[in-house]
């Protein structure tokens, strides 16, 4: 865990990079808005005060969100971005493993849970696009 602590500045130029990027569509940016607010908001899968694992789950929580964020964007744009940074766009994913390996099945919930409002919010879009 501590190694993924080192490199999340570097996920986290990444990020600062993909947000500013006019290419990358608003609608998508909104994810960072989600992560700050569970950063920010007093709810939490694992409360702040159990040693150790009520901080992993924060990290975890945003690492997700990192994740969900970055495969959200256009592949080419990140995939740009992440040579700009050298930065290998596997280690991410090796990071998110260990992530939820460290949570378990409540990461796995909260991403299924982003992933249905996501799905749901594109359904919602093109039925508006279409009438």
């Amino acid at each position: 865990m501590v190694d993924i602590i080192r490199r999340l500045p570097t996920y986290i130029r990444l990020v600062w990079a993909l947000l500013r990027d006019g290419r990358v569509p608003a609608q998508q940016k909104l994810i960072l808005v989600g992560i700050g607010a569970y950063v920010v908001l007093p709810i939490d899968l694992i409360p702040d005060f159990v040693p150790i694992l009520g901080q992993l789950d924060d990290i975890a929580v945003v690492l997700l969100g990192l994740d969900l964020f970055i495969r959200s964007a256009p592949p080419d744009i990140v995939e740009e971005h992440l040579a700009k940074i050298s930065q290998d766009k596997d280690q991410l994913r090796r990071d998110i493993a260990t992530a939820e390996r460290l949570l378990g099945d409540r990461l796995g919930d909260v991403r299924d849970t982003v992933d249905k409002f996501r799905t749901h919010g594109r359904k919602a879009g093109r039925k508006r696009g279409s009438t």
